[in-house]
């Protein structure tokens, strides 16, 4: 996509999709965690409810993404921003109708479905992207392609998961658990927002598109990571702690412990390697309008291995039934983007930005350790072993720099 499209449009999109995360996380009401976590999580009145709501809200962001459309614009003093977010917003409207199967199979951790349902909907956004860039090479390719991908999963999650039938309820009850747990959700993922975006949205008005382009490749690249770190984290190990933690909760600290061995051989590993290899890949894989990113790569890696020793401990405290310290590491670390990011820029430009970004988690750290200490689940054999896991990832990553060309 990169060699049909130009950094420009990948500028643009960076903060298009900054902008639509940020109404989704300040709308975030934990209907998934509620549905994986809750006891009434396979009772229709409830899952038809958390749908309902879902829908509402999806309309509500569609509506939002059409009102800030011009003030960004005007902001960021990019005109095309007041097309591109309400079309890309549309896909928040078409998201609200997703089937509650979707959480329903991760509660009971039934994953062959979602993984089908994922893959092609992968391949066919694949497809369609691909094909429209190089009939049309322009920011629209990735626009549309992201409005079909949501219109076929959305689709596909009612025609292909099993389930009850979705219909409009309003239950009260079922409301009532909904909103009582998805209050420490909403605030958790109205700093998560800040955190995660806030490089994004604050490096739109110092950089032009082209190089913001460039930072684009660089944390696509690097989130890439955190995505496996946090779909396994969401999608496994929430759900299974949550059961544990409702069936046998004796048995919760030596899981915790098992799955973060796990985390360090499959994930801290290689993530600590590629840290070494990032600017080889990127001049393997990008041509040299992009090869920038490399170096940046390299120095979000360090975020990327920090996020996967803590998601796992987040997991757990979440499966406790403890989401107020996902609430308070979010907010540190968005106080840590928000003073460090403007430091970094006035002392080394782009450079300090990327190390401020980079070292985001260190706050986090803090507050992570402190919950697992008070429900005593910490276990500094465990820190110290993933530490000794990224100096072997980082000396394979140099052997494999040294052989080759």
């Amino acid at each position: 996509m990169t060699r049909l499209l130009f950094p420009e449009a990948y500028g643009l999109m960076t903060l298009v999709w900054a902008v639509l995360y940020g109404l989704q996380m300040l709308s975030d009401v934990g209907l998934v965690a509620a549905i994986i976590r809750d006891k009434r999580g396979d009772d229709p009145d409830f899952l038809n409810t958390a749908w309902t709501v879902n829908v509402i809200r999806g309309a509500v962001l569609w509506v939002a993404a059409c009102l800030v459309a011009y003030p960004m614009a005007q902001f960021y003093r990019e005109p095309q921003l007041m097309y591109l977010i309400p079309v890309a917003g549309f896909t928040a409207l078409v998201a609200g109708f997703q089937s509650m199967a979707l959480h329903n199979l991760r509660r009971h951790m039934q994953f062959r479905r979602l993984t089908v349902l994922d893959v092609s909907n992968e391949v066919i956004t694949f497809g369609v992207v691909v094909v429209w860039a190089y009939v049309h090479p322009t920011v629209w390719a990735l626009v549309g392609g992201a409005v079909i991908s949501q219109a076929y999963y959305v689709w596909a999650s009612h025609k292909y998961l099993p389930g009850i039938r979705a219909q409009f309820r309003w239950e009260h009850d079922s409301l009532r658990v909904l909103m009582g747990f998805g209050k420490w959700i909403f605030l958790s993922s109205a700093v998560y927002f800040v955190s995660t975006q806030g490089d994004r949205i604050l490096l739109g008005r110092y950089l032009d598109m082209t190089h913001l382009g460039i930072y684009g490749v660089a944390i696509m690249l690097s989130e890439a990571v955190q995505s496996v770190i946090l779909k396994v984290n969401s999608g496994v190990l929430f759900p299974a702690y949550s059961r544990i933690q409702e069936e046998e909760p004796a048995r919760l600290a030596s899981v915790v412990s098992r799955a973060r061995s796990a985390i360090d051989l499959a994930i801290i590993v290689p993530t600590a390697a590629l840290m070494m290899l990032g600017s080889r890949v990127v001049e393997m894989l990008y041509d040299p309008r992009y090869h920038a990113a490399g170096w940046m790569l390299q120095v979000l890696c360090v975020r990327a291995i920090m996020i996967a020793t803590l998601s796992n401990s987040e997991s757990c405290l979440v499966a406790l039934g403890r989401p107020q310290y996902s609430v308070a590491h979010n907010f540190f670390r968005a106080i840590w983007v928000l003073g460090g990011i403007p430091i970094g820029w006035s002392l080394s430009g782009v450079k300090g930005v990327v190390w401020a970004v980079a070292l985001s988690e260190t706050p986090v750290v803090l507050v992570i350790w402190l919950g697992m200490m008070r429900y005593r689940i910490f276990s500094l054999f465990s820190e110290l072993r993933s530490l000794f896991f990224v100096g072997v990832g980082a000396l394979i990553g140099l052997s494999i720099l040294h052989v080759l060309p």
